[in-house]
């Protein structure tokens, strides 16, 4: 919170655009918080407005599809910000936070024991069919070698209700993002550094929103240092 009020103050002081317009926001879940941070720090820096919409991102991105009028869409992938762009549907593409991928209890684990803790046990991850972390849970429970028949695997739409599931009780383990951590309160951190691919998140500036200056604006304030510093902050990595 103080590197953002920092910018905030440092931020409010610089120049602002003559025309305020808004730009709507597709947001993928585990980037919700992140987002509001970035929306916090721009709305600061510009008399443009932001409207955050979030989601798992395959069901925003079935959105876009359908024609949703979203202007920028922070994907949790790099697929469908690919496909959009390769249908025209997006304007461009580029790669805006390295996601992080961990398992949460409320009692330490053994790294070495997780089949044994997981067995009858209730573990919640995404849906990996329309959720980027879900699939990478899936990868890390491969690694594991965790057979799903030992254990009560439970599917949820996005990490976001995931980790409701995990502060209300109603599961035992939660595969999330490290960015969520924050929101949970005390739960104990298995790291899973290496036991899934990559989670590149790429955005997507959408063709149907070129000639919206806060777009644009918004587009040009991601691949600054001040949402560097906020996106970094909030437990991703950059891309180099």
């Amino acid at each position: 919170m103080k590197i953002l009020a920092s910018l905030l103050v440092v931020l409010a002081a610089l120049p602002r655009p003559a025309l305020a317009e808004e730009v709507l926001l597709a947001v993928a879940s585990n980037f919700l918080t992140a987002a509001e941070n970035l929306a916090e720090v721009f709305e600061a820096t510009s008399d443009h407005s932001v409207v955050v919409a979030h989601g798992s991102t395959g069901a925003l991105y079935a959105q876009i599809v359908s024609g949703a009028p979203y202007d920028v869409f922070l994907s949790a992938d790099a697929e469908r910000p690919r496909l959009l762009a390769a249908s025209g549907l997006a304007a461009d593409v580029r790669t805006y936070a390295l996601g992080r991928l961990v398992l949460v209890s409320k009692a330490a684990l053994d790294p070495g024991a997780v089949a044994e803790a997981f067995a009858g046990r209730r573990v919640a991850l995404a849906d990996p069919l329309v959720a980027p972390y879900g699939a990478a849970a899936i990868s890390a429970m491969e690694s594991l070698r965790l057979d799903t028949a030992t254990f009560q695997p439970l599917l949820v739409t996005n990490v976001g209700q995931v980790a409701t599931l995990f502060v209300t009780g109603n599961t035992d383990f939660a595969f999330l993002a490290e960015a969520q951590l924050p929101l949970l309160g005390a739960a104990e951190v298995t790291a899973l550094d290496g036991r899934y691919p990559a989670i590149r998140q790429d955005a997507a500036l959408l063709a149907r929103s070129q000639a919206n200056p806060a777009a644009a604006a918004f587009w040009a304030f991601l691949s600054s240092e001040a949402a560097a510093e906020i996106i970094a902050a909030k437990g991703y990595d950059l891309a180099e």
